[in-house]
Formats: structure tokens, C-alpha cells, sequence
């Protein structure tokens, strides 16, 4: 099956994650929706200029920035009856993938929407080789394409992601079943009570999980090379990806989901950390999420409730200002993000992509802002700075910078000045 997964134009909605990566790259529960996909098809990727940009001029040389691994295990197959088109705010959820699954096994041409949206849509061979030459030609988008075919719609409703909040209330909501999924499967093995451990050929690669750890309650799925040190407590359920590194008297608590190569360390509940980012010393991270390449100095802490107990409101720019449905919402940090010791964000603080704080920081902070305390004035990097820290911290990972980072990070650059 041939996927292609489209953003359309309410991404642009959805705050600092999507900055630098694809909305279907981001982590909701243990996977993001370009993981789920994979396990179905072939998956391209339709997305805004700049990471269309990012992804071309990588090619076959390197994996992009928030993964490490190979994009997918399938060959695009040009000469496929049907293609499989998805909207990159979809939900990676059982139900998600359920009726994913039930669309492509019917064989019929169909549309699911999320009530008001298209979320996916199954075509023949001859509008996807329509579909296929508007796309290349880049005339119209994949959204005003399916609104106009004549497919029928399915019954089932999808659940797309609408706001900045949903990405924190959608993992709350999937991680539970989909680590229940991911046990199901047989690829991981329960080695003590409560947690499962991924099954490996390869002894070398086995997680290595000290006898002095507390399972409170699980369950906790844990990928090969993870180390989890003494006097950890693990409150299911968690998910840790692959090389993660799980520092002594940790307290990972509800909800948490840790991506691949990552330094933990101090109190994390309800919060999803990507690939290579680091919260390696003591601290609090409640109710956020952290992009990749993130580094949280020594005694930085969230806070993810307001003293007054009321609803958490966060600021998309310096003039809109959004009233969530949330009691605990603490940041929502883009990737390249870094923090200096002793660092406060605030309940609904919105950092963008490339900043670098200190102090108390006020709740929106635009990409690659320089703000180190009141005592500071609050600048904008450099490209080049931002480029030679992500070289270094990519070096320490064994991965070497590509042009296409640089480039990408000049795009965010660009796009995040206001307009004259």
C-alpha cells in the first residue's frame, strides 16, 4: 500500500512542535503517526515548503533530526491499485489504526473524516495518478483535492489534532492502549512484574535495569540498550525508547513517554520527550513536551498548574491568547530548545523552536529567542550560533550535522519574523 500523508493548512495552528518537523512526526502516545503508518505501507510525506525542503536535500545520506532510524521498511510501489491518503494531525491511536486498517482491507474507494474534516482517504488507481501529477505540479492542495472527489464517506470518525493542548490530552488519552497494543504483538517480554522488556537476539542489546528499582505500577515498555539505574521509582505506564539512559533516584511517573538516546534524571509525569534531548539533572517536568535535541540545564522546572487551580490559558503570538480546556498544562518546547540551570517555565509556556532561556521566561517565546534572565535583554541567535551548539550536541550522539540542518534552521529564521 502506498501512503501519503498531507498537512494541511490548520497545522500552522498547532504551535512550536511543528516548527522544525512534520505534525505526523511528532510523538502522541508511544509512536508518532508516520511509525503507525509504516506498519501499513509506504509512507511520503506532502508538507510545508521548508520541510519539504529539509527532507529532499537529505535524500538517502542521513535520517532527519528527530529520527534514527530507517524511514520505512517498505518500496513505494508506483503500479499500486489504491493509494492511501492521510492527514498529518491524525491522532495515532488504536481506533485511528483500526480503521485505517478495515479502509485498506475493504479495497473500496472511501473518505473518513473527523466530523468536519477529511482525516483519510482511500483512491484508485486513476485519481491517484491525478492526485499524483497535481501534487508534483503543486497547483492545489491535497485537501481542496479530496474535498472535491466524489468518494463515499465511511461511518467512522477520526480524531484530529486542532490545537497546541490536544497533543498533551491525545497522549494522555493513547498511551495506555497502545503499550496494551504493543504487548499484544509479542515483541516484548515481561522480565519482572510490570515490565516489558524488547525482545532481542542479541544479549549485548538488552536493557540493563538495576535491582534497586521501584515498579509502583506498570505497565513499563522499555526498548534494547536502555539503562535504568538505582533507586528509581516507575509509576506506569512509560514507554523508553532504545539507548536512553535512566539516571539514579529518578521518579518517572504516569503518562511518560521517552523517545530514543535520551539523559533522564529528576520528577517527569504525563510528558513526551523526543529523540536525543536531555533532562539530565534534578528538576520537574509535569503535563509538557519536549521536541528533540532539547537540553534542560540543572534545576530547570515546569510549572504545570496555576495557584488558583483554574484553567490554563497559552499565548500562540504576542496578541493571541487561547483559553484551554486544561487544569495541568506545563510547556510545549520546540525542538533545539535549551535551558540554563535553574530555569522556570511557566504553566502553558510556549517556547519555539532554538531558544535559549534562563531565569523566569514568560510564556510564549519565539524560535531561536535568546532571553538569560530579567537582568538580560531578550535577543535572537544567529543561524550560525544555533547551528555550531545542534554540531556539538550532535557530535556527542555520534551524528554528523548535514547542510540540510543548517538550511532548515535559516528557514525557521525566516519564517518566524514578522511581517513588515
Amino acid at each position: 500500500m502506498d501512503i501519503y500523508v498531507f498537512e494541511d493548512s490548520e497545522v500552522l495552528a498547532l504551535g512550536p512542535l511543528i516548527a522544525a518537523r512534520p505534525a505526523c512526526d511528532i510523538t502522541i502516545g508511544i509512536s508518532t503517526l508516520h511509525e503507525m503508518l509504516s506498519e501499513l505501507g509506504a509512507v511520503r510525506r506532502l508538507l510545508r515548503p521548508h520541510l519539504q525542503q529539509y527532507i529532499e536535500e537529505l535524500a538517502d545520506t542521513r535520517s532527519p533530526h528527530w529520527e534514527c532510524y530507517a524511514d520505512s521498511k517498505y518500496t513505494f510501489q508506483k503500479d499500486s491499485d489504491h493509494v492511501l491518503f492521510v492527514n498529518a494531525r491524525l491522532v495515532p491511536n488504536r481506533s485511528s489504526l483500526v480503521a485505517l486498517q478495515n479502509l485498506v482491507d475493504a479495497n473500496r474507494r472511501g473518505k473518513i473524516s473527523d466530523g468536519t474534516t477529511i482525516a483519510a482517504a482511500l483512491l484508485n488507481r486513476k485519481e491517484k495518478g491525478q492526485f499524483t501529477q497535481t501534487l508534483v505540479s503543486k497547483t492545489r492542495l491535497p485537501k481542496e483535492l479530496l474535498d472535491e472527489t466524489d468518494a463515499p464517506f465511511i461511518g467512522n470518525e477520526l480524531q484530529l489534532i486542532k490545537s497546541p493542548e490536544d497533543f498533551l490530552t491525545a497522549h494522555e488519552e493513547t498511551i495506555g492502549e497502545m503499550i496494551e497494543l504493543a504487548i499484544t504483538t509479542g515483541q516484548y517480554i515481561e522480565s519482572r512484574p510490570g515490565i516489558f522488556q524488547k525482545r532481542e537476539i542479541d544479549p549485548s542489546t538488552a536493557a540493563r535495569i538495576d535491582d534497586f528499582v521501584s515498579v509502583q505500577s506498570g505497565p513499563i515498555l522499555i526498548d534494547e540498550g536502555v539503562t535504568v539505574g538505582p533507586f528509581c521509582c516507575l509509576d506506569g505506564p512509560i514507554k523508553i525508547g532504545s539507548g536512553t539512559q535512566i539516571y539514579p533516584h529518578s521518579w518517572l511517573r504516569p503518562a511518560t513517554a521517552i523517545g530514543q538516546g535520551c539523559r533522564i534524571a529528576g520528577e517527569v509525569i504525563s510528558s513526551v520527550i523526543e529523540n536525543f534531548s536531555n533532562k539530565a539533572h534534578a528538576g520537574f517536568l509535569g503535563h509538557s513536551h519536549l521536541g528533540s535535541w532539547v537540553n534542560f540545564g540543572a534545576g530547570t522546572i515546569t510549572s504545570n498548574l496555576k495557584v488558583s487551580y483554574g484553567p490554563i490559558r497559552i499565548r500562540l503570538n504576542t496578541n493571541d491568547i487561547i483559553q484551554t480546556h486544561r487544569q495541568f498544562f506545563g510547556a510545549l518546547c520546540g525542538d533545539f530548545t535549551k535551558t540554563a540551570i535553574h530555569t522556570s517555565l511557566p504553566c502553558g509556556a510556549l517556547i519555539g523552536a532554538a531558544a535559549t532561556l534562563g531565569g523566569n521566561v514568560t510564556n510564549f517565546i519565539p524560535p531561536l529567542s535568546t532571553k538569560l534572565g530579567e537582568s538580560h535583554q531578550e535577543t535572537t541567535a544567529t543561524v550560525e550560533q544555533v547551528v555550531t551548539a545542534l554540531d556539538r550536541m550532535m557530535n556527542r550522539r555520534g551524528i554528523q550535522l548535514h547542510q540540510a540542518d543548517r538550511n532548515l534552521i535559516a528557514n525557521i529564521a525566516t519564517l518566524s519574523k514578522p511581517p513588515l
